[in-house]
């Protein structure tokens, strides 16, 4: 247990012309659709990849960490996010959002770009998820986009399931599966944002995009005692997060807008530059959060993965994320159904809470954006040496390691 590193987020955008759309007029209008992936933890085990292009190291494809066999996979409000794009020239903006499509397993652009040119490139900056945020701008850093942008973000929830991200680099490529241009063997790479589009009548445009996090957050790794797994089945059903200003339970505002400034480089290297800046906003303090929350839907031998069902062999991993730097304090609160081996439900809605103080696990006097902090949480009886029936269908979350 301990401060992880921090954490890449990949964005892969395959764009193409949409094939149930006209072709655009040349040199109008391009129409796009999006294929979107992220990056995995540290610490947890990448598998097999079979694609037939690679992210770059430390990156990893969307689907790998919040799809249907990703780390965060119980967690089905993460998937098919939106992103919102800001496709700049020189002093000019076109704001766009790619919505996924599910029919598809695509994200696809709300509204044609507009003046594409393959002699005018365009630089792209922009965030995930739309749904987390009131709203958004970016204005041209030292008077051009080409040398970067600054990147407002309004109305930030200060606590979600989301994992909120800027994008840091962007490169057009010549297929779904190549992150080269026609022209060039250049791979997209953090702080550079150029791309350029073919504007023909069937144009053929793909994107690939890099994020990073401009959030800290938590993940959860529960379990269950293996004495008590042999007695009882737990299935968790909901699972909620508040944030504090200190032990006393003070409150943090519910809102943040954040800035961030983006320097293009041609290091490699973040463009992020400088600390992000982030101000919070009106009078409402946050509440509790909803992380996970049971739909009702149970398990079946064709569909296994609709509700939480703690193994003691295996982990649950769920993820909360705030904004970084003096939020330390929190209370997850879960709630849980006990069934008996025979599959009886026994008590229904049972509730545990666990605060959390990361000034005092982690040493540290604040948190920082791109940082995860993990907790193991064992859900076992209250019994020491004796066990009794209230005792066992009354189970707490003990917070381990």
């Amino acid at each position: 247990m301990g401060l992880m590193g921090p954490m890449g987020l990949v964005g892969l955008m395959g764009l193409m012309g949409c094939s149930d759309d006209p072709a655009p007029k040349k040199g109008e209008l391009v129409t796009m659709e999006a294929t979107s992936c992220s990056t995995n933890f540290t610490e947890v085990d990448k598998g097999s990849m079979t694609r037939a292009w690679a992210p770059p190291t430390n990156y990893l494809l969307y689907s790998d960490i919040y799809g249907s066999n990703g780390m965060f996979k119980d967690q089905k409000d993460l998937v098919h996010k939106s992103v919102k794009a800001f496709f700049t020239q020189h002093t000019n903006v076109q704001e766009r959002h790619f919505y996924y499509r599910e029919s598809e397993n695509k994200w696809k652009m709300n509204t044609e770009l507009e003046n594409v040119s393959t002699s005018n490139p365009f630089q792209l900056y922009g965030y995930i998820p739309v749904e987390d945020a009131d709203g958004g701008n970016v204005s041209p850093l030292n008077g051009d986009f080409s040398n970067g942008a600054v990147l407002t973000i309004r109305g930030l929830n200060t606590l979600t399931p989301s994992d909120v991200c800027v994008i840091i680099g962007a490169k057009n490529g010549s297929a779904e599966d190549d992150d080269t241009g026609s022209s060039d063997d250049i791979h997209v790479a953090p702080g550079k944002f150029d791309i350029t589009f073919d504007n023909s009548l069937d144009p053929q445009n793909h994107i690939f995009l890099l994020f990073d996090h401009i959030y800290s957050s938590l993940r959860f790794k529960f379990t269950i005692d293996e004495n008590y797994d042999a007695l009882r089945t737990i299935r968790l059903t909901k699972l909620d997060l508040i944030a504090y200003s200190d032990k006393s339970g003070g409150g943090v505002k519910a809102k943040y807008d954040a800035t961030i400034t983006l320097r293009k480089n041609n290091t490699n290297t973040s463009p992020i530059d400088g600390d992000i800046v982030f101000t919070p906003t009106g009078t409402t303090n946050v509440a509790f959060t909803p992380l996970y929350e049971w739909d009702r839907t149970v398990n079946s031998s064709l569909d296994p993965d609709n509700d939480v069902i703690l193994k003691p062999d295996t982990y649950t991993n769920f993820m909360g994320c705030f904004v970084p730097g003096v939020n330390t304090f929190f209370k997850l609160h879960s709630t849980y159904d006990v069934f008996d081996k025979q599959g009886n439900l026994i008590r229904s809605q049972c509730e545990a809470e666990n605060t959390i103080d990361l000034r005092e696990k982690f040493s540290i006097s604040g948190t920082v954006h791109g940082q995860c902090y993990t907790y193991t949480i064992k859900v076992q009886p209250t019994y020491l040496y004796m066990l009794s029936e209230p005792d066992v269908d009354n189970p707490s979350g003990v917070v381990s390691n």
